[in-house]
């Protein structure tokens, strides 16, 4: 019986042990986690960006106003401006997976012109996925 409750203790702190390193390994991979994006309109003066697939609001809500004449305007939730896409052959509608960082202004590429009405939250893509 001792022997039987040496081995069961055994097995929990093993246990225990096992699962606190576990958390650590599920905390690392997190870190590698990509955002999705969709690209809703690419302007000289930057890529909208809007993030789905997440509860986190990120961006603001964005209101197209370059339709045609007499389209709707169309809202998008949690958008974002982007400067410079890595990968140039993207096209509005795409979803692409990017890490990120906030920015109060561009410090790579960045708009060529000045446009009004584009989403007023920066981001600058730090790694990209080339789902290409």
């Amino acid at each position: 019986m001792n022997k039987m409750n040496a081995i069961i203790r055994l097995l929990i702190v093993y246990s225990i042990f096992n699962m606190a390193f576990s958390c650590e390994k599920i905390t690392e991979k997190s870190s590698e986690i990509y955002s999705t994006g969709k690209i809703i309109k690419i302007t000289c003066g930057g890529t909208v960006l809007q993030f789905i697939d997440t509860d986190e609001i990120i961006g603001e809500t964005w209101n197209n106003w370059m339709v045609p004449q007499g389209s709707p305007i169309i809202s998008y939730s949690n958008c974002v401006l982007v400067g410079h896409i890595p990968i140039n052959e993207f096209i509005e509608g795409d979803t692409i997976f990017i890490k990120y960082n906030k920015v109060d202004f561009f410090t790579i590429g960045g708009p060529w012109c000045a446009i009004g009405g584009l989403p007023k939250t920066l981001i600058e893509i730090s790694d990209m996925l080339d789902s290409h």
